[in-house]
């Protein structure tokens, strides 16, 4: 009987151990499958990560094929063959659609790693050293954006209005909030030519909320015949005197309506009108080269005024 007894314990304490084995082998195997779960989502990060920097770099690049001949024009002028070490770095000018796909596809980007670089800066101090290089040659007096995704790709951008406050980070994502608010700025434009100036409020990237054309006759050059050339220059002085004059009655009309809405006035053109037109704005000035717009296409002003000019590091 005392056997007996002891084979039943004996029998007991073998079920005790092996049913403990046994919940210790279904726990290591939970935790073998989750993290083989891990490592398939770590790889299917890594692999959207790689489609979506694919994206963006055919996107770029056929921003810059369609900015070659512009930029081999550029070289020309300049002297400067492709490669001389003289040659500044060459941006690409993004319109307001290729910045828009270049942002759809950036927001896909993910890394695992939470080791995206977000950087705003308003001048280049903080810069990685390659990007420092391109911004010392460049100057901008609007400061820099830099979003770089460590081994794949580093883009610097000249934003279109100035970053007042230098903020930079890393993480699974980028920050792109402050590149969206930016081409949502609320803004007053003025494109001065003489005897042809454009007067707009845009609250954002898509449209002018409020647009004025101020026309009026100014002379282009001198006649050979009949008028000496102080007086054709005494009286094409007086006609853009006559023309700044009106571009300040519509101008005064904007900034009451609008002055306390938009946050910068960008402004281009003709210095000799903007000298004169510049103390009445009352706003940060944001300088651009705004050619002589086109009544029939002045949606392509918005272009100038909301694009962001991108240099690959």
């Amino acid at each position: 009987m005392g056997d007996r007894l002891v084979d039943l314990f004996g029998k007991r304490k073998l079920e005790d151990r092996l049913q403990e084995l046994e919940s210790s082998r279904s726990k290591l195997q939970g935790e073998k499958e989750e993290l083989l779960r891990a490592l398939e989502k770590r790889d299917e990060k890594i692999r959207k990560l790689s489609s979506a920097y694919q994206e963006a770099n055919l996107a770029l690049k056929a921003s810059e094929q369609r900015a070659a001949p512009a930029q081999t024009s550029s070289q020309s002028q300049s002297g400067n063959p492709p490669g001389s070490e003289a040659q500044k770095p060459i941006g690409t000018k993004l319109t307001r659609r290729e910045m828009q796909k270049i942002l759809k596809r950036l927001e896909s980007c993910r890394s695992p790693e939470d080791d995206l670089l977000s950087a705003f800066l308003p001048d280049s101090e903080g810069l990685p050293e390659e990007a420092a290089k391109v911004a010392s040659a460049v100057n901008s007096a609007r400061g820099w954006i830099i979003l770089e995704a460590p081994w794949l790709f580093t883009l610097l951008f000249v934003p279109p209005f100035p970053v007042k406050e230098g903020v930079s980070g890393t993480g699974s994502v980028f920050q792109l909030e402050p590149l969206r608010e930016m081409i949502e700025t609320p803004v007053l434009v003025v494109s001065a030519h003489a005897g042809d100036t454009f007067l707009g409020v845009s609250f954002g990237k898509d449209s002018f909320e409020v647009q004025e054309f101020v026309e009026s006759q100014v002379k282009e050059k001198h006649s050979k015949g009949g008028w000496s050339q102080k007086r054709f220059e005494r009286l094409r002085d007086e006609d853009i005197k006559n023309h700044v004059d009106a571009v300040l009655v519509k101008l005064a009309a904007l900034m009451s309506k609008y002055g306390s809405v938009v946050r910068f006035a960008v402004m281009g053109g003709d210095t000799s009108i903007l000298k004169q037109v510049t103390p009445a704005v009352g706003l940060p000035i944001v300088e651009r080269r705004l050619e002589r717009h086109d009544e029939r296409r002045i949606e392509k002003l918005l272009d100038e005024v909301y694009g962001f000019i991108r240099y690959r590091v």
